[in-house]
């Protein structure tokens, strides 16, 4: 949520999706950094809101969304996170659509295997 290259890693016990108290609490952070962060969650809700106005997005989902920014931000100022990058070419997508791969997928998550 923070930065398209950058994510926050969520290790320990968070809830929200990109950021959240881990392994990194204590560990001291650069005020240049937590101010970086803190400008990008900045833009993300304003991004937010602009969305809200063009009728784009529900009351329900800015209320949430502005309440997850609102957490992450606050991870932010108390240092308790780690940045992790994002590595795109490890993570073997090739962006095409593969049947079997799907249906194994949805059999883990339905806990059932698949119909005749």
């Amino acid at each position: 949520m923070v930065d398209h290259d950058a994510t926050i890693d969520p290790s320990a016990g968070g809830e929200g999706e990109t950021i959240a108290e881990g392994e990194a609490s204590g560990a001291a952070k650069s005020v240049e950094e937590q101010a970086a962060l803190a400008r990008d969650l900045g833009e993300e809700l304003t991004d937010v809101f602009v969305r809200f106005v063009r009728g784009e997005l529900q009351f329900a989902d800015l209320t949430f969304l502005t309440f997850e920014t609102l957490q992450d931000l606050h991870i932010v100022a108390s240092g308790h996170y780690e940045l992790e990058y994002d590595d795109e070419e490890d993570e073997g997508d090739t962006g095409k659509y593969d049947v079997e791969e799907a249906t194994e997928e949805q059999e883990d998550l339905a806990q059932e295997p698949a119909g005749p």
